[in-house]
């Protein structure tokens, strides 16, 4: 009899369903991997609604399984594979590139152009019950480290990634517009970090009021004038908001997706302020740093986790995202449950 194991599939714009499929060994270089903790979040929601940019540039296409916030434990490994063993559990990054190219060897590999990217670009993700997955982009995690904080490694380090390089010239007082998921995982992570005044801007009350129970300042509005501006609300009015807040010489740092080609912007004042604006794409090389934040209690990123559903029900859960919900947070998936 052969072996299947229950997997989503995103089979076209708004089209989901849960499939049994073929259970593969792992093949040369990979681990099988029972994933324990899947997140879900506004990039997942765009590749369901097909506005991805992923998809728009041909570089992703359906079917595909999503889940690239992940952690699970290892049940087989490939021919090669000696750095794992059966019964470690995981985490792994994103974007794998092939590590011989100028942007891999100067590690950037995030960029690599035959890179694969966990459940976007022809590495399927972790929405299942089994998964392959390239030994190379996995990192081990401590006994003692739940699963849901693990799952929350991949967005904690894309936020670590970001605050670290905006940090990196100095500035004393952050601003982070949008309380979602990444905009709370920058501000925890700026205060991990050392940074003291760290404000987030969040309409919703409900939101304001989750954000301060994190310990979090939180205002409705920008005021004022800060030297280091986060934009995490991936919405034109946050944008907006965000080039407003930014002072003289400021350093603004773009996080969130938009879902679509273009929104006005001021260009002239970014100029006459003389300010810095960046994109940031992953969280290359910065794994080691963010497991040991999670490891040592630093940071607890499983308290954003508000809602958790088992894999049958990810329709559901993809439905509570959809309904933009200020009381949903973080939902997780929960394949083995």
């Amino acid at each position: 009899m052969v072996a299947t194991h229950r997997e989503v599939v995103l089979a076209g714009p708004n089209l989901i369903r849960v499939d049994a499929v073929e259970s593969v060994p792992p093949g040369p270089g990979q681990l099988l991997i029972a994933p324990e903790a899947v997140g879900i979040c506004g990039t997942d929601m765009e590749l369901l609604e097909g506005t991805m940019g992923y998809l728009t540039t041909g570089q992703s296409a359906y079917p595909l399984t999503p889940g690239h916030e992940w952690s699970g434990t290892v049940i087989e490994m490939g021919e090669g594979v000696v750095d794992f063993a059966v019964g470690d559990r995981v985490v792994g990054e994103a974007p794998i590139g092939c590590g011989v190219c100028a942007l891999c060897i100067v590690g950037e590999y995030h960029l690599c152009p035959d890179r694969v990217e966990t459940g976007f670009i022809r590495q399927p993700g972790a929405l299942t019950e089994r998964f392959r997955y390239p030994a190379k982009g996995a990192h081990r995690i401590p006994d003692h480290v739940s699963m849901q904080d693990a799952a929350l490694i991949e967005p904690t380090a894309v936020a670590y990634r970001g605050v670290r390089r905006l940090m990196a010239h100095g500035g004393d007082r952050l601003i982070v517009i949008g309380g979602g998921t990444i905009g709370l995982l920058c501000a925890l992570t700026a205060r991990a970090l050392g940074l003291e005044d760290v404000l987030v801007v969040e309409r919703q009350p409900d939101r304001r009021r989750f954000a301060q129970g994190l310990g979090l300042q939180a205002a409705e509005a920008a005021t004022g004038a800060w030297p280091l501006v986060i934009e995490a609300s991936g919405s034109e009015p946050g944008m907006q908001s965000a080039l407003s807040a930014t002072g003289f010489g400021g350093r603004l740092l773009l996080i969130g997706l938009c879902g679509r080609p273009s929104i006005p912007i001021d260009i002239d004042r970014i100029v006459l302020k003389d300010q810095t604006v960046m994109g940031n794409l992953s969280s290359p090389g910065v794994w080691p740093e963010v497991i040991d934040l999670v490891a040592t209690g630093r940071l607890q990123p499983s308290r954003l986790v508000t809602h958790t559903f088992a894999l049958a029900d990810v329709g559901a859960a993809f439905a509570q995202l959809q309904a933009h919900d200020p009381d949903t947070v973080k939902i997780h998936i929960l394949p083995q449950s």
